[in-house]
């Protein structure tokens, strides 16, 4: 399982949000931003004092890559087979899964996508998600 966080405005919550993933088990978290709020590499997230901080060390054991932008996450997903679930409480015209309520256990791959702190999920995650939660 993957972690998917598009555009988060704050690292705060980017630290938090891996701390979280990592404490439930999930190993990486692909973060799309055109912002320069984390270093290039993973290899220098590591070593960010106040990403390591934010996230208790937890970005230590955890994979993080960045995409600039949703169709690019979007393609490298598909391209290795994973099913995409958008996390999202309203979303008119699409078809809506209540969380408790479906099996998850028949992905062998699954991503799933959290919006912005502010405005949420963009459309384009939304037109190539699977299902919305």
């Amino acid at each position: 399982m993957i972690a998917v966080i598009e555009n988060p405005d704050n690292i705060k919550n980017i630290g938090t949000i891996i701390r979280n993933v990592n404490a439930l088990g999930i190993e990486k978290a692909y973060i799309v931003t055109n912002q320069k709020l984390l270093p290039d590499t993973w290899e220098e997230m590591r070593t960010e004092p106040k990403l390591n901080a934010i996230s208790v060390s937890a970005i230590k054991w955890s994979f993080v890559k960045i995409f600039k932008d949703t169709n690019s996450c979007m393609e490298h997903l598909e391209k290795e087979s994973f099913v995409s679930v958008i996390t999202s409480p309203h979303m008119k015209g699409y078809k809506n899964v209540v969380l408790h309520e479906h099996d998850y256990t028949k992905y062998k791959k699954l991503a799933v996508w959290f919006g912005n702190e502010g405005v949420g999920i963009s459309k384009p995650a939304v037109e190539r998600s699977s299902f919305l939660y």
